[in-house]
This record gives structure tokens, C-alpha cells and sequence, in this order.
């Protein structure tokens, strides 16, 4: 069965596949393949398993649990943001491919890097950019409450659809991506989004990549002040 970092690349999960094929089998016989890494774990139940093409894979979720043992905090939690982009964070899952393994490494790992994606509801948040999935979790951090993430809004007639809201004091966070906002149109694009919003009584706070990286204390406190003015 396809698994661990081979798995994380046909789930869309890691940009690239490893250069050994990672595979989970039931048992340990047989000859050594060339280009076949076997990987030592539990044999994942059938509610761990899917189909592409005809060959097994393990679910995102049983992808998770076994990559949680064998990466870095960044890369899993890179992992699992992917994951809630694609629209494939199924906590439920994953919470039981959790208690399926009971005391394997990595566990406590994961459990952190899911933590800014446990809302209320049960449900991942909307979130649709690497980007996105970087910032939210370090506004949690900070002690901000949890905003919505890519709301729809409707304003004299436009509908726009923002990166992070705080309905209540009337904040959103944009997420300026060097790709796709540094065009001529986007630029265009942005200043009619911020008119439109401020219109409507919101204060947009636009944040880029760069920011994020070079001067993230002194982002998050400009978005805490905007949410306490």
C-alpha cells in the first residue's frame, strides 16, 4: 500500500514525491525492490484506505499520522495546512487515525499543528492559500480571537470574498501574495477591494509574505491594535 511521504504527494500534500516509493505491507517477507521503501508501522484499518487508479493509498488522514513520526514541526504543519486547502482536512479522520495509533511518535506533534484548525464547528476553515495557512496560526498565537477565513461579503452589490474577518469590530486581514498581487490589475484590483470595504466601515489591514517574515511581531501587533481601536 502506497503510504507516508508517496501518499503525502498523490494527496497533493508535498510538491514532490520522495525518490523511493513508500510503502506499508502487512507483513515483512519476501525480496528487497529496487526504488521500494518499506515503511515499519501498523497496517492501516480499511476505513485508512483509498483507491487512485486502482492501487491503495492511505487516507490523508492515516498520511498524516505516519508523516507526523518522520518530519519536522514545519513541514507537518505545512502538510496539514495543504491539506485544509485542498479541502481534504477531515478532523473526524483524523482524530481517529490518532487513537488508531495509539503511542506512536509524532502524535503530540500533530495534535499542535492541528490546533489552529479545530473551530467550533468541528470543521477546517476555509482557507485557500500557503499563505493563508502560515498567518492563521500565528494570529491564534498572538492571543487573537479566531476569524473567519474567506467570508463572502456582499457591498453595493459586489460580492468580495476576504482572506479574515472579525465581524464584530469590522477588520480584515488581506494576505498579499508576491504571485498574485504584484501585477498591475491586482494592484488595480486591491485599491477598488479596500474602497469597497471601507465604504462599508471595515478597516483592511494588508499584510505580505515579506511582512510575515521579516517583521512578524510588529504585523501582529498592528492587527491587534486595529482590533482594539
Amino acid at each position: 500500500m502506497i503510504s507516508h511521504g508517496t501518499a503525502a504527494a498523490l494527496h497533493g500534500l508535498w510538491d514532490k514525491a520522495p525518490l523511493l516509493v513508500d510503502v506499508t505491507v502487512p507483513v515483512e517477507a519476501g525480496r528487497k525492490i529496487d526504488g521500494i521503501r518499506c515503511r515499519r508501522c501498523r497496517y492501516p484499518e480499511p476505513e485508512e484506505v483509498e483507491f487512485f487508479n486502482g492501487v491503495a493509498v492511505t487516507t490523508v488522514a492515516r498520511t498524516l499520522v505516519d508523516l507526523a513520526g518522520m518530519v519536522g514541526m514545519a513541514t507537518l504543519k505545512k502538510t496539514v495546512g495543504r491539506a485544509a486547502i485542498r479541502r481534504k482536512l477531515d478532523l473526524q479522520a483524523v482524530d481517529l487515525a490518532i487513537y488508531n495509533a495509539k503511542r506512536r511518535r509524532g502524535l503530540k506533534a500533530l495534535e499542535l499543528a492541528l490546533v489552529p484548525y479545530r473551530g467550533k464547528d468541528g470543521k477546517a476553515p476555509d482557507v485557500r492559500s500557503d499563505f493563508e495557512t502560515l498567518l492563521l496560526p500565528e494570529l491564534l498565537d498572538a492571543g487573537l480571537a479566531r476569524p473567519g477565513c474567506n467570508v463572502p461579503l456582499q457591498i453595493a452589490g459586489e460580492r468580495l470574498v476576504v482572506d479574515f474577518l472579525w465581524e464584530k469590530q469590522r477588520v480584515v486581514v488581506e494576505t498579499d501574495g508576491r504571485e498574485t498581487h504584484e501585477t498591475p490589475d491586482a494592484f488595480q484590483g486591491d485599491r477598488r477591494r479596500d474602497q469597497f470595504l471601507a465604504s462599508a466601515g471595515y478597516r483592511v489591514v494588508r499584510v505580505t509574505w515579506e511582512q510575515v517574515h521579516v517583521e512578524r511581531t510588529a504585523v501582529l501587533r498592528r492587527i491587534k491594535n486595529s482590533l482594539q481601536t
